[in-house]
C-alpha cells in the first residue's frame, strides 16, 4: 500500500501535465461525420455514429430476430435457432435494402420452469415467459424509434415466438399511431415451414405430415449450410430412442444443399411478405394463420412453483455418452452435451449481461457483449465447473424513448425479470451456483435485486444465486489503479467511458471493433460520450483490464460461497 501512495505522489506533477495540456478543448466541434461504415448490417458491428449516419441517409429499417436457446436433439447444440437468424437476418436486411440489423433475441418461451416438459425437460434450454419477451420486444422497439428507425420488422425461427411478436408489434403501432409502424413477419416461420414441408416430402418420398417438426431434415441441413460445426455428425444416426427431441428421425439425409434451398424459401417469402406490407397491401400485422404442429416452445405460463426434480436426471445418460467440443457455452453444445457436462459436476451457470449503447466515434455499439462474453469464457475455464448462458444485450441503458441511435434499452422491471427467468430456467436443470456478471454499471442493480429475491426463495434448497458487482466495481478500480502505477493516468485521463480502459479492453477482445482512424484525443467531438483519453489505449493495457475483472469476480464468488469465519466470536454476514 505504501509503495502505491509512494507511485501516485510520484507521478503527480506527470499527471498535472497530463491533464491540462491534454484534455478537450472548449472549442471541440460539437459533432463530426461517423466516417465510412463497414460492409455490414449489424448495429453491434457500427459505431453509434455510423448509425446516425445511415439512419441520416435513409436506413430507416430495423429487422429484430427472435432465435431461443433450445434443445436441437443429439445432434445439433441449442443455439440452433440463433446461428440461422443471424444469417437470414443479414441476407434479407440487404436484399430489402437501407436496412440494419438489431442484436438477435436468444431468450424466448420455451415453456414453464415448474413443470418442465418439452424442449424445458432437456438441459441448456432457457425459456422467457411471454408476457416477458413481449416487454423486452416494446422496449426494443421504442428504443429503435427513439434512435431514428421509422420500420421495425419483427421475425423469428420459433414457433414459440410467434404470438409475442404479433403482441408486440400491435403495442408498438397502438402507441405510435403511424410515427413509426411495427410489422410481424409470420410468412418467414408460418408459410415457410409449409413450403419446406412439402419440398422435402418430395426428397424422401413421404407424405408432408411425415416429415417431422423439430430437429429434423429441416432445420439440420440449415444448419449444415450456415455453420457446419455446430453439427455432430457421428450423432445424426443411431438417436432413435424415445424422447430424443427429434421429430421426424430423418436427419440423416440432411445436406447443406437442401439447406440452402429451405433457407431461400424463408427468405423469399419473408421478402415478398414485407414488400406487400410496405406496398400498404397486406397490414403490418396480419391475420395469425395457424401454426405447423408441435412448433416451438408453446405458451405454457409460470404459476406457483411445484416441487420438480432437475431435468437432467431424466435422459438416458447411459445410452447417450458423448464428448463435446472445447467449449463451456450452452448454446455451442447439444442438450446431450450439456446434461454430461453437468452430471460431471459443471453445475455452475455464468449469465452475463453486456448491453448495446453509445461507444464514442470509435468503437461499435456492441462493445459490453464482446467484452462481457470473452470475460466470461475465460472465467468459466478457470472456475472448471462452469458453463455460460447467452450473453444478454438488452439491458438498462435510460428511458426506452430517449436513446442515441443504435442504441436499446431494457430497463427494470423488464431487464430483471429476464435475469430471473435465466435464473429459473437454468435451477430447473439443476444448476447450483447460477452467476451474474454485468460489464456495465446500468446493470448492476438489477443483479443484485435479482440475486437476493430469488435467494430468499431459494431459502435452504441446493441452488444459490450470486450478483458478482465486484466483477464491475472492484475490477475497476484495480484497474485504474494500476493504470496510475504503470502509466501515470489520473482519472480524468482514464475516464469512465470509451476511454483508455473500455478502449484497450476492445483492441485485446475484438479489435475489429474499433475503429484506430477515429480514435482522437479526449473522444473528439463534443457528443462523442467520451470520458478520459483513448488515444492512450492498447491491447496489451486491455488485456490486463479483462484479469482485474475476472480475478475480481472468481475472488467474489469464493468469498460468498466460502465466507471467512467470523471474527472475535461475532456471528458472521453470508
Amino acid at each position: 500500500m505504501k509503495n502505491r501512495v509512494r507511485l501516485s505522489i510520484l507521478a503527480l506533477p506527470v499527471l498535472f501535465v497530463i491533464s491540462t495540456a491534454g484534455q478537450r478543448p472548449a472549442d471541440a466541434p460539437a459533432t463530426a461525420p461517423g466516417g465510412k461504415a463497414p460492409d455490414t448490417v449489424k448495429l453491434e458491428e457500427l459505431t453509434w455514429a455510423e448509425a446516425r449516419d445511415l439512419i441520416a441517409a435513409g436506413w430507416t429499417t430495423v429487422i429484430v430476430g427472435t432465435a431461443g436457446t433450445e434443445q436441437k436433439g443429439p445432434h445439433m447444440v441449442d443455439g440452433e435457432h440463433k446461428f440461422v437468424m443471424d444469417y437470414t437476418a443479414d441476407k434479407i436486411a440487404r436484399s430489402v435494402g437501407k436496412t440494419l440489423v438489431a442484436p438477435i433475441v436468444t431468450y424466448v418461451p420455451e415453456g414453464s420452469w415448474e413443470n418442465p416438459g418439452g424442449h424445458m425437460g432437456k438441459p441448456g434450454t432457457i425459456t422467457l415467459p411471454e408476457e416477458r419477451f413481449v416487454d423486452l420486444l416494446v422496449n426494443a422497439g421504442r428504443s429503435l424509434k427513439a434512435g431514428g428507425f421509422k420500420k421495425v420488422l419483427f421475425l423469428g425461427e420459433s414457433g414459440g415466438n410467434r404470438t409475442g411478436m404479433r403482441s408486440a408489434a400491435d403495442k408498438l403501432n397502438a402507441t405510435w399511431q403511424g410515427a413509426a409502424t411495427a410489422y410481424w413477419v409470420d410468412d418467414y416461420y408460418t408459410k415457410a415451414h409449409a413450403e419446406q414441408n412439402t419440398y422435402a416430402a418430395k426428397l424422401l418420398k413421404v407424405a408432408d405430415d411425415q416429415v417431422g417438426n423439430h430437429a429434423n431434415i429441416l432445420d439440420t441441413s440449415e444448419l449444415l449450410f450456415v455453420a457446419p460445426k455446430h453439427i455432430r455428425r457421428d450423432r445424426l444416426t443411431g438417436n432413435d430412442y424415445p424422447n430424443n427431441g427429434v421429430s421426424g428421425n430423418n436427419q440423416s439425409k440432411a445436406t447443406p444443399e437442401i439447406g440452402k434451398a429451405l433457407l431461400q424459401i424463408k427468405m423469399d417469402l419473408a421478402l415478398a411478405q414485407i414488400k406487400r406490407m410496405m406496398d400498404g397491401t397486406e397490414p403490418p400485422v396480419a391475420p395469425p394463420q395457424a401454426p405447423r404442429a408441435g412448433g416451438g416452445g408453446g405458451r405454457l405460463q409460470n404459476a406457483q412453483p411445484r416441487p420438480t426434480g432437475p431435468t437432467m436426471e431424466t435422459a438416458p445418460a447411459g445410452l447417450t455418452p458423448t464428448k463435446a467440443p472445447d467449449t463451456v457455452f450452452i448454446d455451442e453444445l447439444t442438450w446431450e452435451e450439456n446434461r454430461d457436462a453437468m452430471k460431471v459436476g459443471k453445475t455452475v451457470f455464468i449469465v452475463p449481461t453486456g448491453g448495446t449503447e453509445k461507444n464514442g466515434y470509435h468503437m461499435v455499439l456492441g462493445k459490453h457483449n464482446y467484452v462481457v462474453t470473452y470475460a466470461s469464457n475465460l472465467m468459466a475455464r478457470r472456475l472448471k465447473n462452469a458453463l455460460v448462458a447467452p450473453t444478454i444485450q438488452y439491458v438498462p441503458e435510460g428511458d426506452p424513448d430517449r436513446q442515441n441511435a443504435g442504441a436499446i434499452s431494457l430497463p427494470s422491471p423488464a431487464y430483471d425479470l429476464l435475469l430471473d427467468a435465466a435464473a429459473r430456467s437454468l435451477k430447473a436443470h439443476g444448476a447450483t451456483d447460477i452467476l451474474f456478471i454485468g460489464d456495465s454499471g446500468g446493470n448492476q442493480a438489477g443483479l443484485t435485486n435479482v440475486a437476493a429475491k430469488l435467494n430468499e426463495e431459494w431459502k435452504g434448497g441446493p441452488t444459490r444465486a450470486y450478483a458478482l458487482t465486484d466483477y464491475y466495481e472492484e475490477g475497476r478500480v484495480h484497474y485504474r489503479a494500476w493504470l496510475q502505477a504503470a502509466f501515470g493516468y489520473d482519472d480524468s485521463v482514464i475516464g469512465s467511458h470509451a476511454g483508455i480502459s473500455d478502449t484497450s479492453q476492445m483492441l485485446f477482445v475484438h479489435p475489429a471493433g474499433v475503429r484506430k482512424d477515429r480514435i482522437m484525443p479526449w473522444g473528439g467531438p463534443k457528443d462523442s460520450g467520451v470520458s478520459g483519453d483513448p488515444a492512450k489505449s492498447t491491447a496489451e493495457i486491455g488485456k490486463m483490464g479483462i484479469e482485474f475483472k475476472v480475478n475480481a469476480a472468481i475472488n467474489q464468488y469464493k468469498l460468498l460461497k466460502n465466507p471467512p469465519p467470523p471474527r472475535g466470536g461475532r456471528p458472521g454476514n453470508r
